[in-house]
């Protein structure tokens, strides 16, 4: 959102990885570091040292899914950085960087794929385990979203992953994930069961064609067809916009066409789209923890609990999964779920939930 990277693939890069800027020994409090690695890609972050740790681990969280700077502020919500604040308050050393072409980090987002995440990850860990400052050698990976779909594919696997964080992580292909909330968009908006399949068809032949060399073309003929079905519905549904409407749909169809068929082309999406992240999780041994929310629409319980707990069943690791009533995708308390509330909600995480992730990574 793609193949199994070994972690003996590291060799050949391991003695490229070097600290462009650092704060000079492993002071206490929070540094601003330059990782380089490859020879080129640069990963901005901050690590945060608390004063006396509770933990040998380091925690390295990874963003959801989209453009993330390192505090992953989402609706004005600084995620990460309120965590990190948590966590050394705790005695929990952390490490949060930006996304590829985010803040201080180089390269394209939009054509970072799932084994680019993987190999930056890999790049950090390796970094603070030959840092001769820091000298870290276990590591905890802390994974929001689609952040937990690389968290649980690095740890396959890695000796140097002693636990991970699923945080409103997906068990199913991201192109589930995608037909479910179309699913949801049109049902809220009270559109024909008949055309929301339709619709829904569509979009999966269309995602299908454009990344495995389908028949575009079909693709092509039925997502417009289906688009303008819909578009008229809703016209049919205002009288006074009626006729304006229908004069416009064909073009509407076209638009959304062009647009999905390019997102959907996406490197930085398309490569997560048929990444069975289930299989990556009956793969690990080490303790695993995956906090859920109740009031979560975009990774619902309902389309991801179960499939987690099997994938798990069949693992060797220790896992908790804890479910907050109230929490949304962010882990505030919510009224609804619905995406028009977070920018609204008050910018800290609903009741327990810190103190539930902070004794788990000190137990």
């Amino acid at each position: 959102m793609f193949r199994i990277l070994k972690v003996l693939s590291l060799l050949l890069y391991a003695i490229s990885i070097s600290a462009l800027a650092a704060d000079s020994g492993a002071k206490n409090g929070q540094q601003e570091l330059e990782i380089l690695h490859s020879g080129e890609q640069i990963i901005a972050g901050s690590l945060w040292l608390p004063e006396v740790k509770s933990t040998p681990s380091l925690v390295i969280m990874l963003t959801g899914s989209g453009p993330q700077d390192r505090d992953e502020t989402l609706d004005g919500f600084k995620v990460f950085k309120t965590l990190a604040h948590h966590f050394a308050a705790a005695g929990i050393p952390s490490f949060r960087f930006d996304d590829p072409g985010v803040g201080g980090s180089s390269g394209v987002f939009s054509k970072a794929t799932l084994q680019d995440h993987t190999r930056d990850v890999l790049a950090i860990i390796q970094f603070f385990k030959h840092s001769k400052e820091y000298g870290f050698n276990k590591f905890v990976l802390l994974g929001h979203s689609q952040g937990g779909i690389v968290a649980a594919h690095v740890a396959v696997g890695n000796a140097d992953v002693s636990k991970v964080v699923l945080m409103g992580a997906p068990s199913v292909p991201l192109v589930d994930l995608v037909l479910y909330q179309l699913r949801l968009e049109y049902a809220n908006a009270a559109v024909p069961k008949n055309q929301i399949e339709e619709v829904v068809s569509a979009h999966n032949q269309l995602m299908w064609a454009v990344n495995n060399n389908g028949n575009l073309q079909r693709a092509e003929s039925r997502f417009k067809n289906a688009t303008i079905d819909i578009l008229s519905y809703h016209a049919s549904q205002d009288q006074n916009q009626h006729e304006k409407a229908n004069r416009a749909v064909s073009q509407q169809a076209e638009n959304q066409y062009d647009e999905m068929r390019y997102v959907y082309s996406m490197p930085s999406l398309a490569s997560f789209l048929y990444h069975d992240t289930a299989l990556d999780y009956a793969k690990l041994s080490v303790p695993v923890l995956s906090l859920m929310g109740g009031k979560d629409l975009q990774v619902t319980i309902e389309q991801n609990k179960d499939a987690m707990e099997i994938a798990f069943l069949k693992s060797a690791a220790q896992f908790d999964l804890r479910v907050f009533n109230n929490a949304n995708h962010y882990f505030q308390t919510a009224q609804t779920g619905l995406r028009d509330e977070y920018q609204h909600l008050d910018k800290n995480f609903t009741d327990g939930f810190v103190t539930t992730l902070t004794n788990w990574l000190i137990q």
